[in-house]
């Protein structure tokens, strides 16, 4: 390709309008009238903080999965059978560090129903 003398050919105005230097970013607001928004907002997140259950375990047995995953088989306190968590990233390597020791981990249950993924484990 030759050089016409142009960079016509390369501008898209269409595309990129809307990138300029203003700041067009801006928080949605809320006409309804209510102060009291932020006491909402909060009331949210403890209802999440409160959705995910907590349970204290040890940790019997700890695998890594093919995909890198955590599968620790643990006992539950107050429990009689064995629970699998699957874990993954940091949560997941705390849970290998921590063969026989006593955790309390926050958790969802997976969709077979018996398998928990942890959330969050902190040694106790």
């Amino acid at each position: 390709m030759a050089w016409s003398g142009s960079c016509r050919m390369f501008a898209v105005p269409v595309i990129f309008s809307g990138l300029t230097n203003q700041n067009t970013a801006e928080r949605p607001t809320n006409n309804t009238g209510n102060q009291n928004d932020s006491s909402t907002e909060n009331e949210g997140a403890e209802k999440n903080a409160k959705e995910n259950p907590t349970a204290v375990v040890t940790v019997v047995k700890v695998e890594v999965t093919k995909n890198g995953n955590t599968r620790a088989v643990c006992r539950v306190e107050n429990g009689k059978d064995d629970q699998i968590i699957i874990a993954k990233n940091g949560v997941g390597k705390t849970l290998q560090d921590g063969l026989n020791k006593k955790f309390e981990i926050e958790y969802n249950v997976m969709k077979d129903g018996e398998a928990w993924f942890a959330i969050r484990a902190k040694q106790l």
